[in-house]
């Protein structure tokens, strides 16, 4: 890979679900466009933040970053490489450099099995080492991450909420991924700890060179967290950004009211600019045109007719509407 080449880039992607009846004749009735030409890049060691309401295709995003579903159309590549129709030692391969640390790290953590077990599993898989090697791997994995080398004798359950998502992070890091997908990696944790982990995840980054594709609602995170910032509205990408260019100027409605209903106006800031009203449309049937324009304050007669381009309004920064034509 050059300097020059993105370490994961996704191309035109698309993901719809076929929606059906009957089960020995099957009638589809439609299909949900959950993720509708889609692209944008992460460079190695940076962090990208995809945000958005619930449904609107992040997660089915990540998914495909994760290689547990195909796209319908579209590509995805890792160095360069497409990674569709992987199999047996590619695909073995890829998920060495392709992690992830979910939101609830008691699912992902087995209950019967000690956290050293958990962290060595994928080093086992791979068969990275001898025994005595893989021991010491996993006990320089949790002191990587905050904890002491013998809790690798201990179960989930002796460990308190932040614990486990540093041992879900241990287990990730195990086969030196390229990529980690973080899919809302702090909020389940108290407010107390989010800090903390956050800061672990970028140090980890800095001494790694790890990329990150942070999934997140918490605006928050993704402002301490992520370079650049990608928002999805109904499978859709309304604006992209460098992540200071964009808290410093919103410009899709849409982001607007995201940010308004989320985050706190700081002094001189008027809060609740733009008032998020409604229900997302359902992807089965989205709107014509813009597909938030049934909800959008400044709605014009050609929202509901034509979709707008996503196209730059200033150096890096990409926003779809009609407002900026």
């Amino acid at each position: 890979m050059t300097a020059e080449t993105p370490l994961l880039r996704v191309e035109h992607v698309r993901k719809h679900f076929a929606l059906t009846k009957g089960i020995l004749f099957t009638k589809v009735l439609g299909h949900i466009k959950a993720v509708d030409d889609v692209s944008f890049e992460i460079g190695a060691g940076k962090t990208l933040g995809l945000v958005g309401e619930s449904g609107c295709g992040k997660t089915t995003t990540s998914r495909m970053i994760l290689n547990l579903e195909t796209p319908t159309e579209g590509r995805i590549l890792l160095d360069g490489q497409p990674i569709e129709g992987l199999q047996g030692d590619a695909l073995r391969a890829y998920r060495a450099k392709v992690q992830a640390v979910f939101q609830d790290p008691w699912s992902s953590l087995n209950p019967r099995m000690k956290v050293g077990r958990t962290i060595a599993e994928s080093l086992i898989v791979n068969a990275w080492g001898d025994k005595a090697q893989i021991a010491e791997r996993v006990r320089e994995l949790l002191r990587q991450v905050g904890l002491r080398a013998e809790q690798a004798e201990q179960y989930p359950h002796e460990f308190s909420g932040g614990q486990r998502q540093r041992v879900a992070l241990a287990a990730a890091l195990a086969s030196r991924p390229q990529l980690i997908v973080l899919d809302e990696p702090v909020s389940a944790l108290d407010v107390s700890i989010r800090a903390q982990m956050m800061n672990l995840l970028k140090d980890i980054q800095a001494q790694d060179n790890v990329a990150y594709l942070l999934v997140a609602h918490d605006l928050a995170t993704v402002r301490h967290m992520a370079d650049h910032t990608v928002v999805m509205y109904l499978g859709k990408i309304v604006e992209q950004a460098p992540t200071a260019s964009l808290f410093e100027e919103v410009r899709h409605p849409y982001t607007k009211a995201l940010f308004s209903a989320v985050l706190v106006a700081g002094p001189g800031q008027a809060a609740g600019e733009v008032e998020l009203t409604g229900e997302v449309p359902s992807p089965l049937d989205p709107p014509s045109g813009c597909r938030f324009h049934t909800r959008c304050p400044y709605v014009m007669p050609q929202c509901a007719q034509v979709e707008p381009a996503l196209r730059e309004v200033s150096r890096g920064h990409a926003v779809a509407c009609h407002l900026f034509e």
